[in-house]
């Protein structure tokens, strides 16, 4: 019994020093004062960044084929789904 005053006690403690805290405001001037660097990319860089990034299709699954991979289903395998 005891200890569970205790444990209410420190957690109604812990909630009220974390409500009564001191909040930090950062000034609206801080904020407003960031620039946004925006550059434009050229044709060149456009260029290099396509050549780049031409991921590989399905680089994890090189161990079956396309022809079994692409192949149609069963026939009893959608008659097996189509019990219920």
């Amino acid at each position: 019994m005891k200890q569970t005053k205790v444990f209410i006690a420190v957690l109604v403690t812990s909630l009220v020093l974390t409500a009564c805290s001191k909040q930090d405001k950062v000034p609206a001037s801080t904020e407003a004062s960031t620039a946004t660097v925006v550059d434009k990319v050229t044709p060149e860089q456009q260029a290099a960044i396509d050549a780049i990034d031409k991921p590989v299709l399905d680089e994890k699954n090189q161990d079956i084929p396309a022809e079994i991979a692409n192949a149609p289903a069963d026939t009893a395998t959608a008659h097996e789904e189509n019990k219920n």
